[in-house]
């Protein structure tokens, strides 16, 4: 067997290990509420730092929060539709809590290791075109910070299951069922019942490591692990 062959095989069979071995989604946990060190962005470039006092969320996500100044002490309440991009520090049961620890058979597949990769400490949000509609846009919160460079994939704002606050946030429990991604400026929806079948080519056609492996290895709850791999290990 050809040695590039070779390698291929044992990265599709590091792979399926990881996949059976891991159970639970390693994006960020979605919040559905929002406190502390914040930095807006605004539509018209404006930078501000301060802290955020409360956030308001409906089904359609972010939907709009107030922030005090750290330079003047006013407090400014902004709409989702003004705002660029919003990042909050997390604290210490954020860093801890929102992603599932990784596998000795991930940082094996992988030359980046997993836990140095993913940024912990910010939670980020972006405005982004909704798919589909010319002119709609939302804020919704970045799951995949840290190895986002080449799929940065979103919370599907949307009804959510049992939640639980933690430290002044609140998690949002139960398991996504569809997710927005953004590739080269455009976005698309990702869906549970057609990602063996369709999304998982459309999101990594390119990663020939990832296109050898068999289709019962492309499970929905390891699309992380996946966008991982394609972040630090295709060209």
């Amino acid at each position: 067997m050809k040695t590039r062959g070779l390698k291929l095989l044992i990265c599709a069979m590091v792979l399926s290990f990881a996949i059976s071995t891991t159970q639970a989604q390693q994006f960020l946990t979605p919040v559905s509420t929002l406190t502390g060190d914040a930095m807006v962005e605004t539509t018209d470039g404006k930078m501000i730092e301060g802290d955020i006092r409360t956030a308001f969320f409906s089904g359609k996500g972010l939907k709009s929060f107030r922030i005090k100044d750290a330079e003047t002490g006013d407090v400014t309440r902004f709409k989702a539709e003004e705002v660029k991009s919003l990042r909050i520090k997390m604290d210490g049961w954020g860093k801890l809590a929102t992603y599932a620890e990784q596998t000795s058979s991930l940082q094996k597949m992988a030359t980046a290791d997993f836990d140095e990769a993913v940024d912990r400490e910010y939670i980020y949000y972006h405005t982004v075109k909704w798919p589909g509609k010319k002119d709609k846009f939302m804020l919704s919160q970045l799951l995949n910070p840290g190895f986002d460079n080449k799929i940065k994939v979103y919370d599907y704002p949307g009804k959510k299951t049992a939640s639980a606050g933690i430290g002044g946030m609140t998690v949002v429990g139960g398991n996504a069922k569809k997710y927005v991604v953004a590739i080269d400026g455009k976005t698309y929806m990702v869906e549970k019942g057609k990602y063996k079948k369709e999304d998982f080519d459309m999101l990594f056609s390119d990663c020939e490591k990832l296109n050898s492996l068999e289709k019962s290895d492309k499970e929905w709850d390891e699309m992380a692990l996946h966008v991982f791999v394609n972040d630090t290990e295709c060209d």
